[in-house]
């Protein structure tokens, strides 16, 4: 069995509860200057510092992007000064996600919020993501659509998802293909995995294994761990390509350094079955294989990502 689609809500944790009510954040008049004394340059610095999303191409570069889960809790106070100094929906919206990662759903709703007033594209994404867990997927849709528009690379990744599954809108398995190739052009690892499943499943399109294999090895190049499993899969079977044992075991090996239970157990099933001889771990650098399953001219590569490769 090969390794599912993977789903919207990528990278995004969301706290748990009952229905979240929309409250209003709003900066009162005067505000501004009453905090400025508060909400210095350092404190904006430090919000950036803290809060800053990798899926926010509109954040402050002086400072690396955070993953939710590495949000210091001094980012809720510094986000919330440096907004509520300077209204700016960046704030906002790293507002949110502090908030989101201190489980306080309501405020970070509001903060969200704000910032999607503002029309910041970022914001509008984890917005959509918390409406469609509250069950307007219409409105989620609203949001992935204007925020994949504004070209956030994860906008147009949830957008490509709500048109393959039907997520407030009909299923469209050609808009879906086109909103994951511009998600995949802007580096997208998962948008890339999904294009390869697409074909590979042959349930939306007819099914075609070498595009399938070309968007894997994109996708593995990326570092995406399930692309490693499905291409190790097909290596293995002979499913497209020439079989291979020791280059599926190769797959296997560097998703299994990366956590990956199914594809540990694959390479010990080679291993025992005498396939390949232990150890069967590919040379690295960097964490990445120094060379892909494809090399030069065995396939054209897919046409809207020639400029990417």
């Amino acid at each position: 069995m090969k390794s599912p689609a993977s789903h919207v809500n990528r990278g995004f944790a969301l706290a748990t509860g009952t229905a979240v009510a929309l409250l209003a954040l709003t900066v009162a008049p005067g505000a501004e200057e009453r905090h400025n004394t508060l909400a210095s340059l350092t404190v904006q610095n430090e919000c950036d510092r803290l809060a800053g999303s990798p899926n926010d191409n509109q954040r402050n570069a002086t400072y690396g992007a955070v993953d939710t889960a590495q949000i210091d809790a001094a980012a809720v106070d510094a986000c919330r000064l440096a907004f509520e100094a300077t209204g700016n929906p960046r704030f906002a919206y790293q507002l949110g996600r502090a908030l989101n990662k201190a489980e306080d759903a309501d405020r970070a709703m509001a903060a969200y919020d704000a910032a999607v007033q503002a029309d910041y594209p970022a914001a509008k994404v984890n917005f959509g993501m918390l409406l469609g867990r509250l069950g307007d997927q219409e409105a989620e849709f609203k949001m992935y659509t204007e925020a994949a528009n504004s070209g956030n690379a994860l906008g147009s990744y949830n957008l490509g998802v709500a048109y393959r599954d039907g997520l407030g809108t009909q299923p469209d398995v050609n808009k879906a293909l086109h909103w994951f190739q511009t998600a995949a052009s802007a580096g997208d690892d998962t948008a890339a995995f999904n294009i390869a499943v697409i074909y590979d499943e042959g349930q939306m399109v007819t099914e075609d294994d070498q595009t399938a294999i070309a968007w894997y090895d994109l996708a593995v190049a990326r570092g995406n761990v399930d692309a490693m499993v499905n291409l190790g899969i097909m290596l293995e079977t002979g499913e497209g390509i020439q079989a291979d044992p020791q280059q599926a075991a190769e797959l296997y090996a560097l998703a299994a350094q990366k956590g990956d239970e199914f594809a540990a157990n694959k390479l010990l099933e080679l291993h025992d079955s005498g396939a390949v001889a232990p150890p069967a771990m590919t040379q690295l650098e960097d964490g990445m294989m120094n060379t892909l399953v494809l090399k030069e001219g065995d396939m054209e590569t897919p046409a809207t990502l020639a400029k990417d490769i």
